[in-house]
This record gives structure tokens, C-alpha cells and sequence, in this order.
């Protein structure tokens, strides 16, 4: 009846799961609270989700965090970094947000976050507080975001006509991601009839550092 999500998974996933079960409480390359955190938030779905569904959604966040592993320790071999261990109180909500996000815009956004968090020169860019703004995000958001954090000075002619330029999205898109970000305190307004030429606001700037590449 074309309930694709019922079906068994493949050889190739099935293995890729087994792999993580493998890696036991090191599966994001960290210690016993990861474990923890596998053991009572992915096993753990609303109680009307259970059978089939809660098998497909626990393999899939599974899965999810066997790619964020191979992903964020490319990205300290790239660096020539050696991982560290995060503390707990930034790697559970960490990993709790990231899960299940699979959109490719914010998925990139998580994995260096994750990888920032295990690098010890970036460690401390990494807020707790940061990882609550981020899950707000839909994908345009932090389009917008990042492309006002490239410009040096006031973009121009302005900052909506200057996202708009480079994105090619419509002034409705840019304009409701302009009111997101303001309510996340990552941009700012001059005057409430100026909504039109947000500027960067501290928090913005901190969550750029704590994602940067």
C-alpha cells in the first residue's frame, strides 16, 4: 500500500546498523554518556510510535549518528586535530538536536558543531545556549544567516535586497527569516520601521564561530 517505511531494511543498512550497535557507548567517539544517551533518548518514542515504526525511527537515528561520526572526524583529520572528549552537558543536547535532522543545509550545521565541540581549540565556542538558537532553524534561516556573516560593513544596497540578490528568493522568504533570526537574537533591527536592514547581533556572531569550517 506504498507504506515504504514498513519495510525491512536492506543488507547494506542492516549491516550499517550493526556496525553502531558495535560501537557501544563510543558510537560518536566519546564516553558512557553517549551510551546513556543512546540507551533512554533514541530507544524512547511517544507511546503511540511503537512496533514497526519504532524500529524504523531507532535505526534511523542510529544511522544518523554513524554518519555524523564518519563526518565530524574527517573534518579534524582535515584539520590535523586529534578529537577530545566533550563534556556531557554539551555533547547530549548536542547529539539530541542533530539526530534527526536530514535536511543537507542544517545537517552541515550539526556536523561542525560536533566536530567544534571535540576540537580543543574551538571547544569553548561551543554554548549550550547555542545548540537551543540552532534547532529553531528551518534551512533558509541559516542561508540567511550565514550570508549576512560574510559581508564586512553594511551589505548593499541593503540587507534584503542583498540576500535576496544572492539567494534568489522572494522578499516574503527573506523577510520571514529576517523576523526568525531577530526572534532568535542572532540579528537586530535599528527601529521597528527599519525590519528591512537587520544588522548582526552578538549571538549571531557566536553561533557563526561555533560552525565555522
Amino acid at each position: 500500500m506504498g507504506n515504504e517505511i514498513f519495510r525491512p531494511i536492506d543488507p547494506e543498512t542492516a549491516k550499517a546498523v550493526s556496525d553502531v550497535a558495535k560501537l557501544g557507548s563510543d558510537v560518536v567517539g566519546t564516553t558512557r554518556a553517549v551510551g546513556q544517551y543512546s540507551a533512554n533518548v533514541l530507544g524512547n518514542l511517544p507511546k503511540n510510535l511503537v512496533g514497526m515504526v519504532d524500529d524504523w525511527v531507532v535505526q534511523k537515528r542510529r544511522l544518523s549518528l554513524l554518519k555524523y561520526d564518519e563526518e565530524f572526524r574527517k573534518r579534524l583529520r582535515d584539520r590535523g586535530v586529534d578529537p577530545v572528549e566533550p563534556s556531557p552537558t554539551i555533547l547530549i543536547p548536542l547529539l539530541e538536536a542533530a539526530v534527526d535532522e536530514d535536511r543537507d543545509v542544517l545537517r552541515d550545521l550539526w556536523t561542525r558543531l560536533i566536530a567544534n565541540a571535540h576540537d580543543p581549540g574551538r571547544r569553548d565556542d561551543v554554548r549550550a545556549s547555542l545548540i537551543a538558537v540552532l534547532k529553531r532553524f528551518d534551512p533558509f534561516d541559516a542561508v540567511v544567516l550565514q550570508t549576512l556573516g560574510e559581508v564586512s560593513g553594511e551589505p548593499s544596497p541593503n540587507a534584503r535586497d542583498y540576500v535576496k540578490g544572492l539567494t534568489r528568493r522572494s522578499e516574503d522568504e527573506v523577510m520571514v527569516s529576517f523576523a526568525n533570526l531577530t526572534e532568535f537574537g542572532c540579528l537586530s533591527t535599528p527601529s521597528s520601521n527599519e525590519l528591512w536592514k537587520p544588522i548582526m547581533a552578538p549571538r549571531g556572531r557566536l553561533l557563526l564561530a561555533a560552525v565555522r569550517k
